[in-house]
């Protein structure tokens, strides 16, 4: 072998030899960078449960809704670990207070909202006994707006909430409606029937704080059963042709089921909405409420002893562990 091929051969050997150096070095980097990330990533998903446990408090108690409406179930499934959806209960001595609110975003961003929404929820309902609906809309839009202070020009966020919000009063077999985009739904004689809410956002920028909303009033009947939803469930795209879920194939599941008792129907379309999803990741958070009122204001007492001087079903012989309905 030539000197010059020699001196080569020894060059290349070298750089070969320098070259696997700084892979060796970069390598160690590489694992150092993902051991450090993967720890930061344990910790922020570590903090994303914690707060889905601190949201899960703020849910309504199943058992407290049951004093007036005993059949009832909860579809509450956030697209991630936290959700922007928001569920609202309140008592009063003459009736209950339920709501649906789908604040924006996702996640972090809102579940940040929902905890304002259900804040402000709490101020208005519960500490200024509001039982008007359409009230409780204006107060909530104008209290969300001035908070965040989009009612301002150097406001930096433009975030608000739709929302639907019933008082059901059972001893008048009344119910009042007021929505902010979004509806309610009820079910008679096996027919669907829908009140919109107004077209009108709560909190935004654009919002218009003076805004009144529209109160709907329905004579309770017997076995109606009423339902409110956000958009994540109609919403979900899917099926052969991944086209959305859609109102009519949720109305029809209704309506097969209408007989069927609450956790039944439940059970149903949180089947037919993983089916349809498919491998298909979630749009949107989804929640659904079902309820139906009928215990003693329609005589029917077969389901326990009723507390004649509070009006409540006497449960003290069948304590029922407190827990979440919740998917």
């Amino acid at each position: 072998m030539k000197k010059t091929d020699t001196d080569n051969l020894s060059v290349y050997q070298s750089f070969l030899e320098q070259t696997v150096e700084k892979l060796k070095e970069e390598n160690a980097y590489l694992k150092n960078v993902f051991k450090h990330s993967e720890a930061a990533n344990k910790k922020l998903m570590e903090s994303i449960r914690y707060a889905r446990l601190i949201q899960n408090s703020l849910l309504p108690n199943p058992d407290d809704v049951k004093r007036y409406a005993p059949e009832n179930f909860v579809i509450w499934m956030p697209r991630d670990i936290i959700s922007g959806d928001l569920l609202h209960s309140e008592l009063f001595d003459n009736g209950f207070v339920a709501a649906v609110i789908d604040c924006t975003g996702h996640g972090v961003p809102g579940a940040f909202m929902t905890m304002i929404a259900s804040t402000v929820m709490k101020r208005i309902i519960k500490d200024e006994k509001c039982q008007s609906p359409a009230l409780t809309l204006k107060r909530l839009n104008a209290i969300v707006q001035s908070s965040l202070q989009q009612d301002t020009d150097f406001a930096l966020s433009d975030n608000g909430m739709d929302a639907a919000i019933c008082f059901v009063r059972p001893e008048k077999k009344l119910l009042t409606f007021a929505g902010a985009r979004l509806p309610l739904h009820y079910l008679h004689h096996g027919e669907i029937h829908t009140i919109k809410g107004d077209r009108q956002s709560i909190g935004y920028r654009n919002s218009d704080p003076d805004f009144e909303y529209r109160e709907h009033q329905i004579e309770i009947e017997k076995d109606m059963i009423f339902y409110m939803l956000t958009d994540g469930f109609t919403d979900q795209f899917g099926g052969q042709r991944n086209i959305p879920f859609g109102k009519t194939r949720f109305f029809n599941i209704l309506k097969e089921n209408n007989h069927e008792p609450m956790d039944v129907q439940k059970e149903k379309l949180v089947a037919a909405f993983q089916a349809y999803k498919g491998n298909n990741e979630c749009q949107d958070d989804v929640v659904v409420v079902g309820f139906k009122v009928k215990d003693r204001i329609f005589g029917d007492e077969s389901d326990g002893l009723i507390d004649r001087r509070k009006g409540f079903r006497d449960r003290s012989s069948d304590r029922i562990e407190r827990r979440r309905n919740i998917l």
